[in-house]
């Protein structure tokens, strides 16, 4: 996984940043959204976000 994908361009958030926000704590995408800011603008990322943060928690159990 590239890390530095940008996932949310309105805000600059990357694949990275979503994943540190679900180390850090973050147990839904209402959690990463709040943390990196992701899909808080024009929406167009969102979908993209809740499948990566999706991912990301399966990955964590």
């Amino acid at each position: 996984m590239n890390l530095n994908k940008v996932v949310c361009s309105c805000y600059k958030v990357t694949k990275g940043d979503v994943l540190k926000a679900v180390e850090n704590g973050a147990s839904s995408f209402k959690d990463v959204k709040k943390a990196t800011k992701l899909g808080k603008a024009c929406g167009k990322c969102k979908k993209k976000g809740k499948k990566l943060t999706k991912k990301l928690l399966s990955k964590q159990k």
